[in-house]
């Protein structure tokens, strides 16, 4: 809360700026148009209101047409006041809207503006796999792109260098710590529809650790946020402390890696493949479907000749979400003393006594008469 009054309190300042200079203008324009017309309606070439302020707006601005124009004394004095005053006076509002647009890309630029997207991919931390997650969304979003913001410490030239090489997406930055609430709020978290915390290799002089992925997650507990998590980790005893039913995916950094390399000892044709699959070239690879309704509750090699037919798709497997913990469950009818007891505590911490985390559960090519079921989705290629 206290960061929204910050952003609503800079938000005001300039919009009051802007109103207060817009309406000086508008108080020098029609201030030189009466002062000329007074003078100048009888005997001139300005006779109507009309040609007064045509008259004012093409003096302030300098344009200087010449169609209409004073010929008295007292309107060429009034003249003269209203281009040395009107000067001034534009001058300092198109220097305040100038400053703002420059102000505006400056800060873009070196990551210090807010992002206002919504809907956006937000990439927090840096190392190396994040060029492969945007060489993914390049190739699989060619046409409609989605907006991404990515939350690290690398150097502005870095930055600008990564701009440049996927001129194809919108690439925005905000430079922070990725551990810092404000900073992801200024990312707007809250409205992106992918959440993508990186084992951060970015900011200088700290190593890496996944202590600050675990923060950097937790910090947004208290946020509602539209979009699932997706983590990576660098080692696997970290995951009892991350897990939620808001994450979406938790990866172990050399995981994959690890696991092509053993691989090719005893297969070595699966690595080359398998990399060829996630590389999603001409639409080809690997991706999550969702299951058409008429296909729940009928088996798996059912759906497994529809894709084929229609889609040419070869299904590979199911991923089944379903509840893995809940508090209610572990609460018994009869209510003993004992659950009671855990009843109020709850209470008293205003958390809901229904707690529940999902877990995804991947079912490799199961067995034909697997009943397909309305949390299931589909992997195919």
């Amino acid at each position: 809360m206290r960061i929204w009054r910050k952003k609503k309190r800079r938000i005001d300042r300039n919009v009051i700026l802007l109103l207060k200079n817009i309406f000086i203008l508008i108080m020098v324009i029609l201030a030189g148009a009466i002062g000329v017309l007074f003078f100048e309606h009888k005997t001139g070439l300005i006779k109507s209101f009309f040609d007064a302020i045509w008259w004012s707006l093409v003096t302030i601005t300098t344009v200087g047409y010449g169609d209409v124009y004073p010929i008295t004394f007292w309107g060429r004095l009034i003249g003269i006041v209203f281009i040395l005053l009107g000067f001034i006076v534009f001058s300092t509002f198109t220097a305040f809207v100038a400053s703002n647009f420059i102000d505006k890309k400056i800060k873009e630029r070196k990551g210090l503006s807010n992002i206002t997207e919504k809907n956006h991919i937000l990439i927090s931390g840096w190392n190396n796999a994040c060029y492969k997650i945007l060489d993914f969304i390049n190739k699989r979003n060619q046409k409609n792109p989605p907006a991404i913001v990515l939350v690290n410490e690398l150097e502005e030239g870095d930055i600008s260098s990564l701009q440049n090489n996927y001129p194809e997406l919108s690439i925005r930055f905000i430079k922070g710590d990725f551990t810092n609430l404000e900073i992801m709020v200024k990312a707007n978290v809250e409205d992106a529809s992918h959440i993508i915390l990186l084992y951060d290799e970015s900011k200088p002089n700290i190593p890496p650790s996944d202590e600050r992925t675990i923060i950097a997650f937790h910090n947004l507990d208290d946020l509602k946020l539209k979009g699932l998590i997706n983590v990576q980790l660098k080692e696997k005893k970290y995951l009892p402390n991350i897990r939620g039913e808001r994450i979406k995916n938790i990866v172990i950094f050399d995981d994959v890696g690890g696991n092509l390399l053993a691989n090719a000892t005893m297969n070595p044709s699966v690595p080359d493949f398998l990399q060829e699959a996630l590389k999603f070239n001409e639409e080809k690879g690997f991706r999550e479907i969702e299951i058409p309704r008429e296909f729940i509750s009928k088996n798996f090699a059912e759906l497994s000749s529809f894709l084929k037919e229609k889609n040419n798709q070869i299904l590979l497997g199911i991923v089944s979400v379903q509840p893995e913990f809940s508090i209610g469950k572990i609460l018994s009818d009869d209510m003993s003393s004992i659950d009671q007891f855990i009843k109020r505590q709850f209470e008293q911490s205003g958390k809901k006594m229904q707690v529940k985390e999902f877990r995804s559960h991947i079912k490799i090519k199961p067995e034909d008469d697997y009943i397909i079921q309305e949390t299931d989705k589909a992997i195919v290629l």
